[in-house]
């Protein structure tokens, strides 16, 4: 028996690293097998091309064995029925569908798909969901998969500087891009005594001048990324304008707080999203209602409250930075599978 995980190629931003980032462990530290996947536009294939496509993704599959189709795979769910389609004429074989997002839930034209999704996600022996808050959501709707792992946070593999702690700032960093996706609430900054520290450089932000805002210029490697961040020091938000972003946040695993944490930044979260608990009781960060109350309690905020923080944050960053959520939830979904 093998197990194999899908990676997605030829395409860029969080969706295709959180893929990459989950296949790399499950390889390396796994030994598990990857089938690459690529993004195209499937409806330029044939039904005979799709077929022949799907054959070659899964050459190395061989019946009895275990696949972890990480989902979406941004080619349309036509294409991701197809390929789990495709799996079911091996013999024995376990799938396991590792779901990163649900896109009716990110947007609002694609909610009447809903149930379409969660009829195709039933169609797995295991599913892999990011929170609790998710499962319960997808099984009050029609999800009836039984056998269910729970993510909770995304990983950020990286190696940072040990020997120097972040430096207690008044600052508030947002790794995001706001010039291609605007955020009011970066635009409209206006606080004198928190600093807010957004990525890309200066020429990007016109309307910046002026703005008590600070620029850590842009890194597509997310390990350069998260030693910026280090340095930059202060907290790390994780934050939205949009209301259906705000509400998919509540039963989402977000990227960006694995990426803050292995950084070794307290961060501060909206008090509504799925590890709100574990970030209060570990004492990561903080969580409030309000961008104003969070500005609030940065300016308040002593050094020794700061330092003993990010100690904290330092100790649990461990986990991030060694991917063993990832190794957990695969390892976990095994055992499902094969033990229970």
């Amino acid at each position: 028996m093998k197990v194999h995980v899908t990676n997605l190629y030829g395409i860029s931003g969080t969706a295709g690293k959180a893929q990459q980032m989950a296949a790399d462990i499950a390889r390396k530290d796994l030994n598990y097998h990857e089938l690459g996947i690529y993004r195209y536009p499937m409806h330029s294939d044939t039904p005979d091309m799709l077929r022949t496509r799907l054959d070659g993704i899964i050459a190395s599959v061989s019946p009895g064995d275990i696949v972890i189709f990480q989902l979406p795979t941004w080619n349309g769910l036509a294409f991701d029925e197809a390929f789990a389609a495709h799996l079911s004429g091996y013999r024995g074989l376990k799938k396991v569908f590792f779901i990163h997002d649900v896109p009716p839930l990110m947007d609002q034209r694609v909610w009447k798909e809903l149930d379409q999704y969660i009829a195709f996600y039933n169609k797995a022996d295991l599913i892999i969901l990011p929170s609790q808050s998710m499962a319960d959501f997808l099984r009050a709707r029609g999800l009836s998969v039984k056998k269910t792992v729970i993510q909770r946070m995304w990983d950020e593999p990286a190696d940072v500087d040990a020997a120097s702690g972040p430096p207690f700032r008044r600052r508030i960093n947002f790794a995001a891009d706001v010039v291609r996706i605007p955020r009011p609430f970066v635009q409209n900054w206006s606080s004198e005594t928190v600093e807010l520290a957004v990525t890309g450089s200066q020429e990007a932000y016109q309307w910046a001048k002026g703005r008590n805002l600070h620029f850590l210029g842009w890194h597509h490697n997310g390990n350069l990324l998260t030693n910026v961040l280090r340095r930059s020091g202060g907290f790390g938000l994780l934050w939205h304008d949009d209301p259906v972003w705000m509400n998919y946040m509540k039963c989402n695993a977000c990227c960006k707080l694995g990426t803050y944490l292995a950084a070794g930044l307290p961060v501060i979260v909206p008090d509504s999203i799925p590890e709100a608990d574990t970030i209060r009781r570990k004492n990561l960060g903080l969580t409030v209602r309000t961008l104003d109350e969070a500005v609030d309690l940065v300016t308040h905020m002593t050094e020794e409250q700061y330092r003993r923080m990010a100690q904290d944050v330092d100790s649990f960053a461990g986990l991030i930075r060694g991917g063993y959520f990832t190794k957990k939830l695969l390892t976990d979904a095994v055992f499902q599978l094969l033990y229970d």
